[in-house]
């Protein structure tokens, strides 16, 4: 019988603690307001398609009709600059940058602008080079992935 309620009462006390703490779970529950919207954009990017993808497998109905919120997909930048290079002066280190932004329009309401930007750190490996374009592809991919994984989360804490 101790056992129990000792067990019990931790677990509740855990639970005041975090809510005491301000913490919360991270969900992708769109609001019920944007369950029906227009998403504008460049409809040939990967990024496009992977935001359309996600938003359908949260159970948002996509429709090109007015008086609905739009979500704006802006143009993707992504850029590589050197970060370090070694004694002979060869590059050696790259910073990846992808950077877009957001924006959503509730009829009657502020546009709201969410901006996006990831950086990543990219070795440069010269005897391996068809293996470097490969691993600099794929940190691409991810950015891209973590962009749109991202709008989703953003759009389930938008408020009106």
């Amino acid at each position: 019988m101790g056992t129990i309620f000792t067990r019990w009462m931790a677990i509740v006390l855990a639970g005041l603690l975090l809510q005491a703490c301000g913490f919360q779970m991270r969900g992708t529950a769109i609001p019920p307001e944007l369950m029906t919207m227009k998403v504008v954009g460049d409809n040939k990017s990967d990024f496009y398609r992977l935001v359309t993808t996600r938003l359908k497998a949260a159970g948002v109905e996509l429709a090109d009709k007015e008086g609905i919120p739009v979500l704006t997909l802006a143009g993707v930048r992504s850029r590589s600059q050197v970060a370090s290079v070694d004694s002979i002066g060869h590059d050696r280190e790259y910073l990846l940058s992808y950077s877009t932004q957001f924006t959503v329009v509730m009829p009657g309401k502020p546009t709201q602008v969410f901006p996006i930007t990831f950086n990543r750190s990219f070795l440069n490996k010269p005897d391996a080079a068809l293996a470097s374009s490969r691993e600099q592809e794929q940190l691409g991919k991810e950015m891209q992935e973590q962009a749109a994984n991202l709008v989703i989360r953003q759009l389930s804490q938008v408020k009106f």
